[in-house]
Parts: C-alpha cells; sequence; structure tokens
C-alpha cells in the first residue's frame, strides 16, 4: 500500500475532479492532451487525482467521447456552459455520488502537485469548520486547486445567477482557509500553470533535468 493510499483509507472520501473544460486559446487549442513528459496533461493530472482520492471524474463540456481513452465519468458544467470554471465545480459538486460529500478540484494545466494535497486541504476545512480551503505557494493563491463540501453548491449558484462568475466569489463566502505548500515537488514548483506552448516547452525541460539529475 501506497503512502497516498494509507493517507486515503484514514480520510473522509474524496472525489477528485479534473477541471478539463477551458478553450485553451493561447496554448492553440487541445492542451488537455498536450504532451508533458512523453504523457498528456490530462493523463498526468488524472496520475495524480487517483493517486489522493476514492474516485476520478473529469469536468468538460465536450462530452464523454472525447475522452473515452481515460474511462472516467464526464460531468457537464452547471447550470449551463460559459460559466467558467465554477460551472465545472457547480457540476461536479451535483455529480457527487451518496456518500462522498467532498470535491477536490485539479486543474488539468497544473501537473505538478504536492502528493499531500488532498490530505492538508481536507485537515484544515476539517480544523476550521469550513466548507472549501484552496491552495497557495509562494505568495499566490491558486483557487482551482481546492476542496468544496456539497454545501457549497448553493452558494455557488447564488453567485452564478448573480452573474459573479470569479472562484475566488464563494471561497470568500464560504471563509476558506488558505493552506500553504513550501516545498517543491521533485524538484519542481508545485501548482506550475501550462498555459502557453512557452510553458509547455519550460516544463518539459525542467521535467528533463529533474530526471536527469536523479539519474
Amino acid at each position: 500500500m501506497t503512502k497516498a493510499d494509507q493517507s486515503r483509507s484514514t480520510n473522509i472520501p474524496t472525489l477528485g475532479l479534473v477541471l478539463a473544460g477551458g478553450e485553451a486559446r493561447r496554448m492553440g487549442g487541445d492542451k488537455a492532451f498536450r504532451k508533458v513528459g512523453g504523457k498528456s496533461l490530462i493523463g498526468r493530472v488524472i496520475d495524480v487525482a487517483q493517486g489522493q482520492c476514492d474516485q476520478v471524474m473529469i469536468s468538460s463540456n465536450a462530452g464523454a467521447d472525447a475522452f473515452a481513452g481515460y474511462s472516467l465519468p464526464v460531468v457537464a458544467d452547471q447550470p449551463a456552459a460559459g460559466q467558467g470554471p465554477l460551472g465545472g465545480i457547480l457540476g461536479g459538486l451535483l455529480a457527487l455520488p451518496d456518500g462522498v460529500d467532498w470535491l477536490v478540484t485539479f486543474p488539468v494545466d497544473c501537473p505538478i502537485v504536492p502528493l499531500d494535497m488532498v490530505e492538508r486541504l481536507q485537515a484544515v476545512a476539517a480544523d476550521t469548520g469550513a466548507k472549501a480551503a484552496f491552495a497557495s505557494h509562494a505568495d499566490r493563491d491558486h483557487y482551482l486547486s481546492s476542496i468544496w463540501h456539497r454545501d457549497a453548491a448553493k452558494v455557488i449558484a447564488d453567485l452564478l445567477a448573480s452573474d459573479d462568475r470569479r472562484v475566488r466569489g464563494p471561497l470568500q463566502a464560504l471563509d476558506a482557509p488558505r493552506v500553504v505548500f513550501e516545498d517543491k515537488v521533485a524538484g519542481l514548483e508545485p501548482f506550475t500553470n501550462v498555459n502557453t506552448p512557452d510553458d509547455l516547452k519550460l516544463i518539459n525541460s525542467a521535467l528533463a533535468s529533474t530526471v536527469s539529475k536523479q539519474g
């Protein structure tokens, strides 16, 4: 049993939601399937989510056929497409199965994730009695690397109904605590975003350098 499996077995069940619904205009489209370290971004992020969560789903309006190779449920934005990431989060919360009250979001363009992210987000949310918590690193908040209780759905739905699509909005409304992650992940900066072809080159170079040093 891996360390992730051990921690997962002692925690409240969680469902990981890979947010893959963006238009990826700066990347030139198809961001989720761009290669990082020889593997697609979405494949890498799914691996991370499966290592920390009990179940995993993909958030996208493209439909299940677009992700058929991953054998995972695909959920659409709610209440409709065009709501930004909050629509994806709401779709995931509304799709939570019975017995799972916590949703953890993993942006598809953020492949470097601390191996204890879910455990720490969940612990801080439990300690503070909050219905959400989010990650932060190097004085930068990462609102989409976050955990949400199913009760957060109404708060998000109300904000979307008032045309407020900021992810920060429901986190503020829920008094969500910031969880600071200080350490690098295998020598790489956690929560690094891959939004452009140049970002892709940089992270591939960093991964190659890390593998070379380990070898």
